[in-house]
């Protein structure tokens, strides 16, 4: 069964050695159901849309793939998927594994139609690890419609949790030019003249790190938290730094067989690889496909697969999920974990937890 992956390598392109390291021992084993996968590889999108297009193209109408897997990247472009029927499994970075019977996000829907709901998993584990109620917050964004998006939707997931939202505001700039101390010191008044207990960043690298740095030259003392950091090559970068997952971390490892197994299976494909977020996107993206796969033991078809893709549930115990379709085209899988780095290392703040579905607005 032929297979290829889509995304943009330059931020993702771990997720080809992820998907490579699942199908290669999905292989050894004789395959599923007595399928092999034949995978051509991760097709380069660059970030650009009308590239994304272009490579879709490619994989139906050259390499003529049963599915796409893993697709990873936001600007993931599904005309010519949907026009043949092709499934798609993958990190739902991209609105279009939203409302659609062929994408297939292991962590659901992250923005869903309408946007009234998000997930209160974030909100949840900075509860965990700093106590919620009548701890007091700044929610910052990116001045961007994605950042007016983020902005609601984890401004709710920290309010249902407990936290005074002291501070929101989408003051982030792209691109990441202005006056961050100024920014920093608006901050650090920004709860009754006193610092925030709490401040979450959501954005790109250089945002989130220029605010935490000028933060931290203005004396902030609290929490800091974003969702872009955890990475094998930045830990000293994110010295101090929450950063939460929506996936178990790497270093859950010793307790949780399945993501051991992950790491296991990718250092016997790549025994130098660091494991980041996009490895884990891919292995999962390919896990995922696998165990629907598993569903259909004979008589195979686009029709049949999807009929059983579209009623099935998935999860791997302590690393993601559950995520049931097709109920998670229309929310998120509640559900993620915090790391904290000392400099040296990440280690697990608050093991990998499934909270609520929670209202927007």
């Amino acid at each position: 069964m032929r297979v290829g992956g889509l995304g943009w390598a330059l931020e993702y392109g771990g997720a080809d050695v992820g998907a490579r390291a699942r199908f290669a021992r999905a292989n050894v084993s004789g395959g599923v159901n007595g399928r092999t996968i034949d995978y051509v590889g991760f097709r380069d999108d660059g970030g650009d849309p009308a590239t994304s297009a272009k490579v879709a193209q490619q994989l139906v109408h050259q390499d003529h793939v049963f599915a796409v897997v893993p697709a990873v990247t936001p600007v993931l472009s599904t005309a010519d998927l949907v026009a043949a029927n092709v499934p798609y499994f993958g990190w739902a970075l991209s609105s279009k594994f939203c409302a659609t019977k062929l994408g297939f996000g292991f962590n659901g829907c992250l923005v869903p139609p309408g946007g009234s709901v998000t997930s209160g998993a974030w909100g949840d584990v900075l509860a965990k690890a700093v106590g919620g109620q009548g701890k007091t917050i700044a929610v910052l964004t990116e001045n961007t419609d994605s950042g007016a998006s983020a902005f609601d939707s984890v401004s709710a997931s920290v309010k249902a949790a407990g936290f005074d939202v002291v501070m929101g505001q989408r003051a982030l700039p792209v691109p990441a030019v202005g006056d961050f101390a100024a920014l920093a010191k608006k901050i650090m008044s920004s709860s009754s003249g006193k610092a925030p207990d709490v401040v979450l960043a959501v954005g790109s690298y250089s945002n989130v790190v220029l605010v935490k740095t000028e933060l931290a030259d203005a004396g902030f003392k609290g929490v800091f938290t974003d969702s872009i950091e955890y990475d094998p090559q930045l830990v000293a970068a994110a010295d101090g730094t929450m950063v939460f997952l929506q996936t178990a971390p790497v270093e859950s490892a010793k307790t949780v067989p399945a993501m051991q197994q992950l790491v296991d299976d990718v250092h016997k494909l790549a025994p130098t690889q660091p494991i980041d977020p996009a490895v884990i996107a891919g292995y999962l993206s390919a896990d995922l496909f696998l165990q629907v796969l598993a569903q259909r033991p004979a008589n195979l078809s686009a029709a049949s697969f999807l009929d059983a893709a579209n009623r099935f549930s998935f999860a791997v115990p302590g690393v993601v999920g559950p995520t049931k379709f097709p109920k998670a085209r229309t929310q998120p899988a509640p559900c993620g974990s915090l790391v904290q780095s000392d400099g040296t290392a990440f280690s697990v703040k608050v093991p990998y937890t499934c909270s609520k579905v929670v209202p927007v607005g």
